[in-house]
Order: structure tokens, then C-alpha cells, then sequence
């Protein structure tokens, strides 16, 4: 019995050997199974990173193209500085921003595109010298626009605040900015500017409106300025704006009427340094696309622009504000005479004026009667 109890023992030995060394490999195989996994999962990982990277350069790419898909010509009369042109590039600004860079606008100050009536025929017949213009109001009146006028009136505004209230409503200003298709001066509005009430400033000392009694003050190529002024007194000389410094100097005028920012970085108080707060008009000015140029966008790029154009509006209503007030410390500094209006003075002006609300007003009495029954 004793060798078969030896064999029996040997070979459970072996087996228990055998059964070992089995747990031993399978534990290893199981090791390297995992770190392979494991090296799997890393692997798609860092696939999935790339992936995730790659996509959002590609979004990026798309969003901001290195070539906008759309170039846009702005055209402005004022030089860089003046608060008009800043709002051209806010409104760019916004533009190429809520695009996503697809649409930029190219901002041409100093009236490089062209003056007041080669830039407003350009957008009429939509030649593509240029896309978008500012332009005063009062300035209007030759493109057969109406309701536009009315707030290019003089002392139609009490304030500023008085004129924005009108601007923003729905029923006003909002609506009058689709007058340019209304009357089929293919001319499309996309929002307001405020540069402020325009002033008169000569080359000689004057002392009050009375003062200004047969002077030859420039005015716009535009017959309600040209009234505004000879109410005043005053005979109006219409001339382009880009000859009006050399104008000034030379005597041909003795003097005109701008806004404040306007003066200053045309640099006219070097010719003509006493400036009267007359205050005559507070006209907004309008950024106006071509028609033709307009109807090529699509639905979503025209609301595009309105909305960068209400965001410009909004900026400038604050920015305007600090910027006279700068301004007025910056005419006293640069020995400008500044001549205030006096209380009786406005009243008599306002007077004067009335026969120019009355003339331009025909058939328009109940927007003017709304507009003035809003800024009460």
C-alpha cells in the first residue's frame, strides 16, 4: 500500500504545481488585458480630444473667415476723430461681430468716396461706389423725402432727450426710416446718429443772433437750411462742405453752421473762432444703405445690420454726452469765443423760425403735431 500512497501524494504535488503556475499566468493575462485596455482607452481618448480640437478650429475657421464673405463701403463726410466716424466703426464693429466675421464694413471718412450729392446719388442709383452714407436729415429735402424733414426742422426738438424720445418710437422714428422706399429714393434706413444741435460760427466778432443780420453764412446744398438760416437773418451761401475751410479763409463766406464735434475736428475755429450757441437745429443724422445693395441680402443679414445699427444708436446717445462736454473745455483751451444765447434771444428765434415749420409742413401736420406732443 505504501507505493501507491507515495504515487498518489507525488501526483498531487504535480497538480498543485499545475494549478498554480494556472493562477499565475491567468493573473498575468488578465494584467496585460488590462494595460491593453487601458492603452485602448487612452488611444480613443486622445483620438476624441484630437476630434474635438480639430472641429472646434474648424468652427473657428468658419466663424471668423480669414476673407469676410461680404465687404461693405461706408462713407462718411467728417475726418477720424469726429464722433460720427467713431460710430461708423462701432457700428462696424458690431457688425463684423455679430456676423461671425463673415460680413466686415470698410469705413471711408474725410469724404474720400465723394461729397454729399455724389455719395446720396450713389446710393439712389446704387452704382457701388459706395453701400452705406451718413447724412443729415435736413439735407434731404432735394430726394423727395417729406417726413424726414420734419426733423431736420428748426427748434422742432426741445433736447436731446426730447429728440431720442421721438427716434426710438415705433410709430416716428422707427417708421420714417422706410421713407427711402416709400418714395422710391432706393434708399433703405438703418438707424440714427447724434452729433448734436448745430451752431453758427463766423470769422468776425459777433455777439448775438442779431449780429448776424445779412452775414454770408454757408449752409448744405439743401433749400430748408437755406430758409432756416435767412430766417435767422442771415444770407445763406449753399456750397460743398469739402470747401468750406479755404472759404473761410479766403473770405468768400463769413461764416457757417455745424455741431460742435463737427467744428473741431474740421478744424474751423482756425479761420472762423467765434462760435454762437444758437442751437438753431438739432437735426439726427441717418445711416442710409442703396436699395439695390440691400435687396441682395438675405432676410437674416438686413436684421443683422438693423440690430449693429441699433447698437451703434445706443452707443452714441452716452458717448455724445462726454464728448461735448470735453469739447466745450477743448474751444475755451484753443481760444475760441464762445457766445451763449440768451433766453429772449431763442424765444425771438423761435419766432423767426416759425414761417419755416409752417412752409415745410403741409400734409404733415399730424406727425409734426405727434412729434411734438411726444416730447411733452
Amino acid at each position: 500500500m505504501k507505493k501507491p500512497l507515495a504515487f498518489l501524494f507525488i501526483t498531487a504535488i504535480i497538480l498543485c504545481l499545475n494549478g498554480c503556475g494556472s493562477g499565475i499566468a491567468v493573473k498575468e493575462s488578465s494584467k496585460a488585458s488590462a494595460e491593453t485596455k487601458t492603452e485602448e482607452v487612452e488611444a480613443a481618448q486622445a483620438t476624441a480630444k484630437a476630434a474635438t480640437t480639430s472641429t472646434a478650429a474648424t468652427k473657428a475657421v468658419r466663424a471668423t473667415p480669414s476673407v469676410p464673405e461680404l465687404v461693405l463701403k461706408y462713407g462718411e463726410v467728417n475726418p477720424e476723430g469726429n464722433i460720427d466716424t467713431k460710430v461708423a466703426e462701432k457700428f462696424a464693429e458690431y457688425v463684423y461681430e455679430l456676423s461671425d466675421g463673415r460680413i466686415k464694413v470698410d469705413i471711408f471718412p474725410g469724404a474720400v468716396l465723394g461729397d454729399e450729392k455724389t455719395s446720396l446719388n450713389s446710393l439712389k442709383t446704387g452704382n457701388g461706389l459706395l453701400d452705406l452714407y451718413r447724412i443729415n436729415t435736413n439735407v434731404l429735402t432735394g430726394y423727395g423725402f417729406k417726413k424726414l424733414n420734419l426733423f431736420g426742422l428748426p427748434y422742432i426738438f426741445k433736447s436731446r432727450e426730447g429728440m431720442w424720445r421721438v427716434l426710438d418710437n415705433k410709430e416716428l422714428g422707427r417708421a420714417f426710416l422706410n421713407e427711402g422706399q416709400e418714395i422710391g429714393a432706393n434708399m433703405v434706413g438703418l438707424f440714427y446718429t447724434d452729433e448734436g444741435a448745430r451752431n453758427i460760427f463766423t470769422t468776425e466778432p459777433i455777439h448775438g443772433l442779431a449780429d448776424l443780420k445779412n452775414k454770408r453764412i454757408r449752409v448744405p446744398e439743401s433749400v430748408l437750411m437755406m430758409d432756416t438760416i435767412s430766417a435767422l437773418g442771415a444770407q445763406p451761401i449753399p456750397m460743398r462742405y469739402e470747401d468750406l475751410y479755404n472759404a473761410l479763409a479766403n473770405g468768400d463766406v463769413e461764416g457757417a453752421e455745424n455741431p460742435m464735434p463737427a467744428y473741431l475736428s474740421n478744424r474751423f475755429y482756425e479761420v472762423a473762432p467765434y462760435y454762437l450757441l444758437s442751437g438753431h437745429v438739432f437735426s439726427p443724422g441717418i445711416v442710409m444703405m442703396s436699395e439695390r445693395k440691400w435687396n441682395t441680402l438675405s432676410k437674416e443679414d438686413q436684421n443683422l445690420l438693423r440690430e449693429a445699427g441699433k447698437m451703434a444708436s445706443e452707443w452714441n446717445k452716452t458717448e455724445i454726452v462726454s464728448v461735448e462736454e470735453k469739447l466745450k473745455k477743448e474751444l475755451v483751451d484753443k481760444g475760441v469765443t464762445v457766445i451763449p444765447l440768451t433766453q429772449n434771444e431763442e424765444e425771438e428765434a423761435r419766432k423767426d423760425e416759425e414761417i419755416v415749420r409752417i412752409s415745410f409742413t403741409p400734409g404733415l401736420e399730424r406727425w409734426l403735431y405727434k412729434i411734438i406732443d411726444i416730447q411733452k
